[in-house]
């Protein structure tokens, strides 16, 4: 995984921690009759609970939604972040009305989103954003949708290359090596002897049976060579 996605889930967990320390200082909703211990194992325990229902969502969103304005991206947050605390919550005080359900309910919710923004704020700006991707001279061969779209990675098929980009895919009458030359500066690697990637391109990087593998924003997945996993390790994306 590269270290921009690594950074992001520690992010997303020390956040909640943080916040369930707070929480737990401050006590609110009545938790100040909890013993000591109890009460912040119990707003810590919550908040990790929340952090690792935000990465679900997170996950998701960046697989079927990657370019969503932060806003949206909070608000998705904190609804999987909520999803993951609620039935803690219920199962320890269940709302004995639909009124106090829905309150229940509201009142997560509201510190979710609160701690999904504040998260979000703290995490580092991606690598290979679009104004690298628009001075590369291969987007000047593109069609005008793809000009300012994110290139997430080309593959070679024959004599053309496949473009794989947050527009959509593009074939060109071109060599890989031509067309690896014309992406600069936007970083990437070639991580099999048929395919490019950008850095900015990698939603997620996995090993099964020995094999390593890049699944791309797209959803695209692509092949590692042994000599290609050299290069991605030594390029600290895994």
């Amino acid at each position: 995984m590269p270290p921009i996605f690594k950074h992001r889930m520690v992010t997303r967990l020390i956040t909640p921690f943080i916040a369930g320390v707070v929480l737990g200082i401050l006590a609110p909703f009545g938790s100040s009759n909890f013993d000591v211990v109890f009460r912040f194992t119990f707003w810590i325990g919550l908040t990790l609970a929340g952090g690792i229902g935000a990465i679900a969502a997170a996950s998701l969103q960046m697989r079927f939604a990657p370019d969503l304005s932060a806003v949206w991206r909070a608000a998705i947050l904190s609804i999987g972040a909520t999803a993951a605390v609620s039935p803690f919550v219920f199962s320890l005080n269940t709302p004995s009305s639909a009124t106090g359900l829905i309150l229940t309910l509201f009142y997560i919710w509201v510190i979710a989103i609160v701690i999904s923004s504040v998260g979000l704020l703290a995490e580092p700006r991606q690598k290979g954003s679009p104004p690298d991707t628009k001075t590369a001279p291969l987007l000047e061969r593109l069609p005008p949708k793809f000009r300012e779209a994110q290139i997430y990675a080309i593959s070679s098929e024959d004599h053309y290359i496949r473009i794989h980009s947050e527009a959509g895919e593009h074939m060109l009458l071109m060599r890989l090596a031509d067309a690896e030359d014309l992406a600069a500066p936007i970083t990437g690697l070639k991580p099999h002897r048929s395919w490019w990637v950008a850095e900015a391109g990698v939603d997620d990087i996995s090993k099964s049976n020995g094999k390593m593998r890049i699944r791309l924003k797209s959803g695209t997945e692509v092949p590692v060579s042994r000599e290609g996993a050299k290069r991605v390790r030594a390029a600290n994306w895994a």
